[in-house]
Formats: C-alpha cells, sequence, structure tokens
C-alpha cells in the first residue's frame, strides 16, 4: 500500500494548487469578456495575437529551463547550496536571453505586422517586447516553488499575478487606453510580481553564482529536449489561432479567441494536478514507488474526469447563452466552434493532461518529444485545408481531431513506459452514461430547455459520484474540493 504520508502530501498540495486555481479560472474567465466588452472582436483579435506572439518567443528564449528547474529542484531540495547554484544560474542565463528576445521583437515588429495583416500590431509588439526578461525570471521563480512543493507560495504568486492584471488592465480599459492599455496592466503586474516572488525565493535559496557553466549546461542539457516538445505542443495549442489570423481577419480571430477561452477555461484543474504530478513522478520513479505512482496517475486521470465532464456537459448544453452574456451579441459566432473544441478540450484535459509530466518525470523527456509531433502535423495540415473553406469552424475541427489523436498517443507511451494500469472499464461506463445524458438533452430539450439541461447535468453528477466512484474516491475527491474552497476563502 502507498505511503498515507505520500498520499495526504498529494492531497495537500493538489488542494492549495486547486484553491489557486478555481481563483484563476474566476479572473480568467472574466478578463477575456471585459476585454471584448470594452475593445470588440477586432480589439481582442490584436491582443490575442499579441500574447500569442510573446509566448512563442518566451517559449524559445526560454529553452525549458523550467521544466528543468522543477526537476532539479525536487531532487535537490535536501542540498540547499547546490540548489541556490542551480536556480542563480537558471536565473542570470533567462535574464541574459530576456534581453536578446526584446531585441529581437522588437526589430521583428515590422515584418510580423506584414506578414499577418495587421498594421496596429508593430506598435503594440514594440511597447510588449520589454516584459521578456521579466517573464523568463519569472518562470525560473514558479518552478522552484513547484519543483520544491511549495504550493501555498505558488498558489499565492499565481493568485496575486492574476488580480493584478485583471486590475491593472481593468482599470487602464476604463480610463480608455484601449488595447494599449490592456496590454501595459499585463506589464505592470508582471514587474511587481517579480519583485514579490523574487523576495520570498530568499527563504529556499541564497543567489550565489557557482559552477555556472557546469549548471547552465546541465539545465539546457535537459530543458532543450522538454523546449522542443513544449514548442510542438505550443503549436498544437495555438496554430489554429495563427492560421486564422493568416487566412481571415482579426475580427475574426475575435471570436475565435472566445471561443478557445471558454472551451480550455477549465484546462487549469488538470494543469493544476500535472504540477504536482511532474515532480511527485520523478521522486516515485526515482524511488521505485511503482504502486504509488500508478495510484496518483489513475486517480489523477478519474478525478480530472469527474470535474471536467459535468462542466464540460453545462458549457455544451448553454452555450450560445454563455457566450452572449459574457461577450455580447457580436460574438454569437463564437457558439459553433465553442461545442466543436469542447470534445478535444475535454478529451485531452482527462486523458494527457493532468500526467502531462509523466514521461519527462520517469526520465524520458526525449519520449515527450516524439510522442507530440505527430499531432501538431495533423493540427497545421488540417487547419491550412479547413480554414479557408469553413472559417472558424474549420479550425475547431481541425484542432478538435488533433487534440484527441495528440491525447491518445501520449497516453500510450506512458503506459509502455511506466508500465502504469488504466482502468478501461470505468471510462466505457463514463461513455455510456454521456450518451444517455445526450439522448435525455436532445429528446426533451424542447419541453423546457432550461430545466432539461440543468437536471441532466445533475443527473450525471448523481450517477457518476454514486455508480462510478468508490467510498474512498469520493471521499477524497469532497475533501480536496472542501480543502480548496476553504484555501480559496483564506487567500
Amino acid at each position: 500500500m502507498p505511503d498515507i504520508k505520500t498520499v495526504k502530501k498529494f492531497a495537500f498540495d493538489v488542494g492549495w494548487v486547486f484553491a489557486g486555481s478555481m481563483a484563476g479560472l474566476v479572473l480568467n474567465f472574466l478578463k477575456k469578456p471585459v476585454m471584448a466588452r470594452f475593445l470588440g472582436p477586432e480589439g481582442l483579435g490584436l491582443i490575442s495575437m499579441v500574447t500569442m506572439i510573446a509566448g512563442v518567443i518566451t517559449l524559445i528564449a526560454g529553452l525549458g529551463f523550467n521544466s528543468a528547474i522543477v526537476k532539479y529542484a525536487a531532487q535537490y531540495k535536501d542540498d540547499r547550496n547546490r540548489l541556490s547554484a542551480i536556480v542563480s544560474s537558471g536565473i542570470v542565463t533567462m535574464a541574459i536571453l530576456g534581453v536578446f528576445a526584446s531585441i529581437t521583437l522588437f526589430v521583428l515588429s515590422n515584418t510580423l505586422a506584414d506578414v499577418f495583416n495587421m498594421p496596429s500590431l508593430s506598435f503594440l509588439l514594440k511597447i510588449y517586447a520589454v516584459v521578456f526578461p521579466f517573464s523568463l525570471i519569472f518562470g525560473v521563480l514558479l518552478a522552484l516553488f513547484n519543483g520544491l512543493r511549495e504550493m501555498k507560495y505558488l498558489t499565492f504568486i499565481d493568485i496575486l499575478n492574476k488580480i493584478m492584471i485583471f486590475s491593472f488592465t481593468l482599470i487602464l480599459l476604463f480610463l480608455g487606453f484601449g488595447v494599449i492599455g490592456a496590454l501595459i496592466g499585463d506589464m505592470l503586474a508582471l514587474f511587481v510580481v517579480v519583485t514579490i516572488a523574487a523576495i520570498i525565493m530568499k527563504k529556499f535559496v541564497n543567489f550565489r553564482i557557482s559552477d555556472f557553466k557546469e549548471n547552465t549546461k546541465m539545465l539546457t542539457s535537459f530543458g532543450s529536449r522538454m523546449m522542443g516538445a513544449n514548442s510542438i505542443n505550443l503549436i498544437q495549442y495555438q496554430a489554429d489561432s495563427f492560421l486564422i489570423g493568416y487566412f481571415l481577419t482579426a475580427s475574426d480571430l475575435g471570436y475565435y479567441t472566445a471561443a478557445v477561452s471558454l472551451s480550455r477555461f477549465f484546462w487549469r484543474v488538470p494543469q493544476s494536478i500535472q504540477m504536482i504530478t511532474y515532480p511527485a513522478t520523478s521522486e516515485y520513479w526515482s524511488k521505485d514507488k511503482r504502486e504509488s505512482l500508478n495510484k496518483m496517475i489513475d486517480k489523477s486521470m478519474k478525478y480530472s474526469a469527474c470535474i471536467l465532464l459535468p462542466v464540460g456537459l453545462a458549457v455544451w448544453f448553454f452555450a450560445k447563452d454563455i457566450v452572449t452574456f459574457l461577450f455580447g451579441d457580436e460574438f454569437i459566432h463564437a457558439v459553433l466552434p465553442l461545442q466543436i473544441l469542447l470534445i478535444g478540450t475535454v478529451f485531452s484535459g482527462i486523458t494527457n493532461m493532468p500526467i502531462g509530466g509523466s514521461l519527462a518525470g520517469a526520465g524520458r523527456p526525449d519520449l515527450a518529444l516524439k510522442s507530440s509531433l505527430v499531432a501538431p502535423s495533423i493540427n497545421i495540415i488540417l487547419n491550412i485545408i479547413l480554414i479557408p473553406i469553413l472559417g472558424i469552424i474549420g479550425a475547431a475541427i481541425a484542432t478538435t481531431i488533433s487534440l484527441i489523436i495528440g491525447a491518445l498517443v501520449f497516453l500510450l507511451l506512458t503506459i509502455r513506459i511506466t508500465s502504469i494500469k488504466i482502468d478501461i472499464i470505468w471510462y466505457v461506463k463514463i461513455v455510456v452514461l454521456l450518451t444517455i445524458i445526450f439522448l435525455y438533452f436532445y429528446m426533451f430539450e424542447n419541453v423546457n430547455f432550461y430545466l432539461v439541461g440543468i437536471s441532466a447535468i445533475i443527473i450525471f453528477i448523481t450517477s457518476m459520484f454514486k455508480l462510478l466512484l468508490r467510498r474512498d474516491d469520493r471521499e477524497i475527491f469532497i475533501l480536496l474540493i472542501k480543502d480548496g474552497i476553504k484555501k480559496l476563502k483564506k487567500s
């Protein structure tokens, strides 16, 4: 049997991250609708393009150091001197690369504006270019807290960051600064939060430059392999938006951004679980705790399903009302793409996202890279074919297909490497239950749309908890939710 302390530690960590996820989920849920109301589809599309381009540059400049810091922080958490040297080397390297990234984006801003046929994009990119040294260092600091499994500090910084981004952005939008104000609000929040995170960092490491070359080489060696996988994942998740920006208009990108933000907002739950499973997998694998590893992965996937499926059903049933209420009637074009995207995001959020660091944690980041090669290729090809024909609906179809394929490939490789056992019967029962719920909804929706939709969700949740979760699973799951809500209220 797994060590009870190990199980409690895992539950405690997930509770903290879950609390932060819920707070972040609410703020992320509100941020894009607020911007959409002030900026409209075109303004939202421009903001999305700026942040996507910045995200690509950040990923490349970061060299996968975040993933490497998580691994080595978990590995050397009992050796403060060694850990301090590694983290310090990472911070210095990221600061240097961040400056080069800023210069690169500033120089390329006009060219990128021409490529996407968005003249306003050039000036916006020049403004936003200054963030890279800060964003790269921020990534190292968060990775340190993650690797040490200091989830209360990670949660605090994450919540604070989102609160400040939302607050600064809202204030500047109210003052009439438009798209520029939204970007400056993001930047101001980052500058403040990096400073606070750096102060907290001193509790765990000292800034000391020693063995800089050796540490940087080690971080680059591991991180670069993870960067390859992360780069491909970025292509997978943003190829549709980039190609919409290329083939269509900023307004079309704005509609699609609304659909994407709603379809992926509850990914924060499995992403939060992954923040625990990655360092935990590294620890269990190195200590040969195979039973603990298997149980952790099994419960991570099932708990993700228990959260994502009811939320996914609610968003699917009431997609039109949710989109028009949050973004306005002019965003009605986002409804069908949202429903299509939900299929892929929920499937991916259950099967591979909560355990997304398992291959790297088991010492095989190379397989994480290889497993992510197929899906983005399919995604790009399908988007190029379908967007000119079907517009943003084609992008949603292409992305959903590629998400499902990518999730299956990753899961099969994880099973092969870690020898975990997947409870196939459990997932077959879930599919049967979902089929019954959809039949019930679409057979009786004309009777009373809202009543039938709400009752369908209640029936699904009740059946899932009573029929598909064991008593100990129900107790742990309820405990995690209560613990997360309690911490959320305190924060």
